[in-house]
């Protein structure tokens, strides 16, 4: 008697996995999907952001290698904080925000060339400009 109802719950479980799977692939996220419109001038401005958030974490993991007690990592880790958010504040930009568009680029092939391509401008120029 246990052998149907073991082999009910399998199928069970095998119809939810199947299911899940198929709605997880069946539309792949989009920028409409987050409610972020990222035009050539939104790329420019996050990837200053970026850049700077980049910079902002290099200088906390080389003071953190350098700190070997709890209470001056806690401090590190507050300092990064503080600068994430002044930079976030700056460019007027959520942390939210932030996430959802570097989860885009990272998913939508055409925002990562843009992305690459403003880099690489930027980069020319200096993250200024």
């Amino acid at each position: 008697m246990k052998m149907p109802r073991r082999a009910f719950l399998k199928a069970l479980v095998l119809t939810a996995v199947t299911a899940l799977a198929g709605l997880a692939s069946a539309k792949p996220i989009a920028a409409q999907d987050l409610d972020i419109a990222i035009d050539r001038e939104r790329m420019v401005e996050f990837v200053r952001v970026h850049i700077a958030v980049n910079d902002v974490r290099d200088e906390f993991h080389g003071a953190v290698a350098r700190v070997h007690d709890p209470e001056g990592r806690i401090r590190a880790r507050e300092e990064v904080e503080t600068a994430l958010d002044a930079i976030l504040e700056e460019a007027e930009m959520t942390r939210e925000e932030y996430d959802q568009m570097t989860l885009l680029i990272s998913l939508d092939s055409d925002l990562r060339t843009m992305f690459e391509e403003v880099m690489a401008e930027l980069e020319e120029g200096g993250a200024g400009g």
